[in-house]
């Protein structure tokens, strides 16, 4: 009976602090240890010297940090603790998060929740309060009440801690659904309001308006014949932007009067959709799905934090797995248009396309892949000017090679890799100023000796990058050593890098990196790591400096 009531008491105590944990199954906490303490904690030094250019930081520094991690039966109590020359604190996060204790079918929610029920309704949306979730056999229930906004008031006297102004928000959610998590149907229904007396006076300047939200929304998933799968999501939101704007109580809804007796209805009120499905089906070796989506202009959920709105799109995508799976092809095409109420002067449309390759053996391997972003205008309610008609494409391309060979006493390694990056406008007005491409290439190399624990690496790098005003190229080389000694306690590393800039095909000057690293494993518990790092930089534009940095840090670590 005693350990009975310490449980409770410790549940208690999490649910007014609103203490951060995960899911907890309660039947477990019973076999957990009362009380342990876990954590780690850290001490680090740094110098650093400057030449040519004013210090960027401080001579000397040191941090002293610690994470200790309290648990009691089983539940977590993080904490954050630091200390250095620039700053001092103290940090506990239970003001962020809360507590989901489980018990068979049955999860309770209290402090801060992020809880998502439909992708248009409750959607991660983070609030504080409390709420239960319910699964006996098939069925689905949910219920959450809590305060999703808190009242922020204008301050002028602070503008460097300035935070946008908000009225006080509290809300409900509610599920009711049917079936298991492969296939069910859920209904799901959320209400929120903002609190028009939790702040006085707010200036016309802030835009700020109390306003009411009330959301439905259906929630569909099936597998059918076990290689489809359809997923739905429809919901409808009642959004008042204003509650205190003039009430229209001789407006007739017919059939859904009662909708006045669930949400402040006036002026400012409008009913916006949004709905998404997705059919797919999926084989052994290959997959192919469709996908379309369309979310009106405007569309709101106090439940959730952002939506792409205007838009309609569709998508078809699939996949293929050939030769025992080495060989795995993935493409997907899409088409997207705004201006969906036909409201707008103009109809912008987008075609979104990709394609990736991959082969891959135990020593060679091979990837490709390819995105397009195109962007088209047509006229809306006013026709397109040529001069300024937007209309432009993005292309990506990236492109990888490696080989290795070797065993386990000496190993080769060869990665040859490239990027093309490039925006081509098709408007010939506004090409000249907005076009642009960039082109790089990485070659890289490395040697290891397995038993001796030496590893030797080198990369040379090349990019070439053209905007209108300006075209660049960066090339050259580094290397690397690093040895394994001590049993792989001892780890060392060295190394160095050049890089020569040209702009306009002048020489602009180039840059020096080097860096020396060491780390030694006292023991399970303890590690001590040092390092030295130099940066050169020599600059042929007269608008920039020459100048070198020379850093150095050391730092402990105890783990417990």
């Amino acid at each position: 009976m005693k350990h009975l009531i310490n449980v409770l008491w410790v549940l208690m105590l999490m649910v007014v602090l609103a203490i951060p944990a995960r899911a907890q199954d309660v039947s477990k906490m019973a076999n957990a240890q009362p009380v342990t303490i876990s954590g780690q904690f850290g001490l680090g030094l740094g110098t650093y010297t400057s030449s040519g250019i004013d210090n960027r930081e401080h001579p000397f520094s040191y941090l002293l940090s610690g994470a200790p991690v309290l648990t009691v039966y089983g539940i977590s109590f993080p904490f954050s603790v630091v200390v250095s020359d620039q700053q001092r604190g103290f940090r506990q996060p239970f003001n962020q998060y809360g507590i989901s204790p489980q018990y068979k079918w049955l999860t309770v929610h209290a402090g801060w929740q992020s809880i998502t029920w439909s992708p248009f309704t409750l959607s991660g949306y983070n609030f504080l309060g409390g709420g239960i979730e319910a699964n006996p056999g098939k069925l689905r229930l949910g219920f959450i009440y809590g305060r999703f906004n808190k009242a922020i008031a204008e301050s002028s006297s602070e503008p460097l801690l300035f935070q946008t102004p908000s009225y006080s928000r509290s809300g409900y959610a509610a599920k009711l659904g049917y079936g298991t998590e492969q296939n069910h149907v859920d209904i799901t229904f959320l209400k929120a309001k903002d609190d028009p007396n939790s702040i006085q006076n707010p200036s016309i300047l802030s835009g700020l308006q109390p306003a009411e939200n009330l959301v439905v929304g259906i929630g569909t998933k099936f597998l059918i014949a076990k290689h489809f799968r359809w997923e739905a999501d429809v919901a409808g939101s009642l959004y008042t932007r204003n509650r205190l704007s003039d009430t229209l109580r001789d407006f007739d809804l017919g059939g859904f009067n009662f909708l006045k007796n669930w949400i402040t209805l006036n002026n400012s009120s409008q009913l916006l959709t949004a709905a998404q499905t997705a059919l797919s089906y999926q084989n052994n070796n290959y997959n192919i799905g469709i996908q379309y989506k369309r979310v009106d202009p405007d569309f709101k959920s106090m439940g959730a934090y952002y939506f792409e709105t205007d838009v309609a799109n569709y998508t078809v995508n699939g996949g293929i797995s050939l030769l025992k799976n080495q060989l795995q092809l993935n493409g997907s095409l899409g088409f997207q248009q705004d201006n969906i109420a036909h409201d707008l002067m103009y109809t912008s449309h987008r075609t979104i396309s990709s394609f990736s390759a991959s082969y891959n053996t135990s020593k060679f391997g091979a990837d490709f892949r390819f995105s397009n972003y195109g962007i088209t205008q047509d006229r809306g309610l006013n026709p397109v000017i040529d001069t300024f008609r937007v209309a432009r494409t993005n292309y990506n391309v990236n492109g990888l090679i490696r080989y290795m060979l070797g065993d386990s006493v000496i190993s080769h390694n060869f990665i040859l890799s490239g990027n093309l990056q490039s925006l081509v406008d098709l408007n010939h007005f506004t090409s000249g100023q907005s076009e642009s491409n960039s082109k790089s290439a990485n070659l890289s190399y490395s040697l290891g000796f397995g038993k001796s624990g030496l590893s030797i690496n080198s990369n040379l790098n090349y990019t070439v990058a053209q905007i209108s005003t300006m075209h660049t190229r960066l090339f050259g080389p580094s290397i690397g050593i690093g040895q394994q000694l001590d049993k792989n306690r001892l780890m060392l590393n060295a190394n160095i890098a050049y890089q020569q800039q040209h702009n306009d095909d002048k020489d602009a000057g180039n840059v020096i990196n080097a860096y020396l690293n060491g780390s030694y494993r006292l023991g399970k518990r303890d590690g001590i790591t040092t390092t030295i790092s130099y940066l050169k930089s020599n600059s042929k534009d007269a608008t920039l400096p020459s100048f070198s940095e020379l850093r150095s840090s050391l730092s402990l670590t105890h783990t417990f």
